[in-house]
């Protein structure tokens, strides 16, 4: 076993998902896959019965009650797409757990059995644990931003209704995100109440969004790794091989190639690099059936993101639009948050998938450069074989609909403009 080895790869992750109230995640050398052990239980229907289905309930109930002007039906719509459609993702997690864990067991222990770069493991680790810390912490400013946004928009008010000498009515109180209460906060001590449960529900869903997508894209990040490093073995094979003969090695320091087929010839040689080889080919076996089981795992969490990107980032963009032109300077840079929020939270599954199809791609140039000429045929066979599946491509889909890649991303970009355009084209004719 390999002491040195990193481990606990989504410890951050596992944190934030047991915080959330989305199952007791358990790192794999823990040997427990309970996903919601004891009281968790009654903690975890309590959090989302109050931030999942309430908090998102009066989201989604506010876009259609009462008279709304497009600016606040556009923002408020933009929130109730991602937030909505974020619930398959947590039915995934909540009813694929045991799928989700064994993928990433494979990725921590099991692919460990064979050939392993600790150091480029660890640097793995090092740019997810930063992406996710990036992510999270461009939400806060999001989030933050908007909360800036409602304090200031609430001074406005206080000194709008100081200087009312009552020959007009009051305007309404508003609130930083729209969202449907069903109870009167006007009063100050109401008001800050329902701004507190507001900023909480917001931080407790935007939390969700951003650690589930930061999640699955440091899981795509971990299997293109092990493609990387399984390259990484395929070209060294013969030389790991060689160095394991130190006579060998000596000899063929100095020699030419009727030495290297001299070498070849010994069967002790020929015998323990076969055994090489063949650990690269179950190691291949292994990364496929991984990538393929989490493909099949959450395809329709990546469908979700696509339909949800597509629509939120549609509606942002006519809602950064509008304030563009009316300079609303402050309500502009929360959309403009928000939109590159949306961007970025699609940007990061496609990218990395992206990455994984790649790095499985040059499996099959990793085999040309192992130094197959120096082989018995018997060897080099294996290696044909190993080639010829490396070349039918490996894809993350979106429910078979579509690649997630980076033309996956341009498309969804694409598509946005076109709907954005065509909305632009009908508000401009009204």
């Amino acid at each position: 076993m390999d002491l040195d080895r990193p481990k606990r790869y989504f410890a951050l992750h596992y944190l934030l998902l047991r915080f959330l109230g989305l199952g007791w995640w358990h790192h794999p050398d823990e040997g427990d896959t309970r996903n919601f052990p004891g009281p968790y239980l009654y903690y975890s229907v309590v959090t989302e019965l109050v931030w999942v289905a309430g908090f998102v309930g009066l989201e989604t109930i506010d876009p259609f009650v009462g008279e709304k002007d497009l600016d606040r039906f556009m923002f408020s719509l933009s929130f109730v797409i991602t937030h909505n459609l974020t619930l398959i993702k947590l039915y995934i997690f909540f009813f694929k757990n045991r799928e989700i864990q064994e993928i990433v067991r494979t990725l921590e222990i099991d692919v460990h059995q064979y050939y392993q770069n600790n150091e480029r493991n660890r640097r793995t680790i090092r740019i997810t644990r930063i992406l996710s810390g990036a992510f999270l912490f461009f939400g806060w400013i999001t989030i933050g931003n908007s909360n800036v946004y409602g304090i200031i928009q609430d001074i406005r008010w206080k000194s709008e209704i100081a200087n009312n000498n009552g020959s007009v009515e009051n305007p309404p109180r508003t609130l930083p995100q729209p969202i449907y209460i069903p109870w009167p906060y006007q009063s100050d001590r109401s008001y800050i109440s329902t701004f507190l449960l507001e900023t909480i529900g917001l931080l407790w869903t935007g939390h969700i969004v951003m650690t589930i997508d930061t999640f699955i894209g440091s899981v795509i990040l971990h299997m293109s790794n092990q493609f990387a490093i399984l390259q990484e073995a395929l070209v060294t094979v013969y030389e790991r091989t060689l160095a394991s003969f130190p006579g060998l090695y000596e000899e063929r320091v100095t020699s030419n190639y009727l030495e290297e087929l001299k070498i070849n010839r010994s069967k002790d040689f020929e015998n323990v690099l076969e055994k090489a080889i063949l650990n690269c080919i179950r190691q291949h076996q292994l990364l496929i059936s991984c990538v393929e089981k989490f493909a099949k795992t959450y395809s329709y969490g990546f469908m979700t993101q696509l339909v949800s990107s597509m629509a939120a980032i549609c509606v942002v963009m006519v809602q950064v639009s509008q304030d563009a032109s009316s300079f609303k300077s402050i309500r502009l840079v929360t959309s403009l948050a928000f939109f590159a929020a949306m961007i970025v939270q699609l940007a990061i599954q496609c990218f990395t998938a992206n990455e994984l199809t790649h790095q499985a791609s040059l499996i099959s140039e990793a085999v040309m450069q192992c130094k197959w000429e120096l082989m018995p045929p018997r060897l080099r066979r294996l290696l044909v074989m190993m080639m010829m599946r490396a070349q039918r491509p490996l894809h993350l889909t979106a429910a078979g609909f579509a690649n997630m890649d980076n033309n996956c991303f341009l498309a969804i970009m694409k598509a946005a403009y076109s709907y954005y355009a065509v909305l632009s084209q009908k508000q401009g004719q009204k």
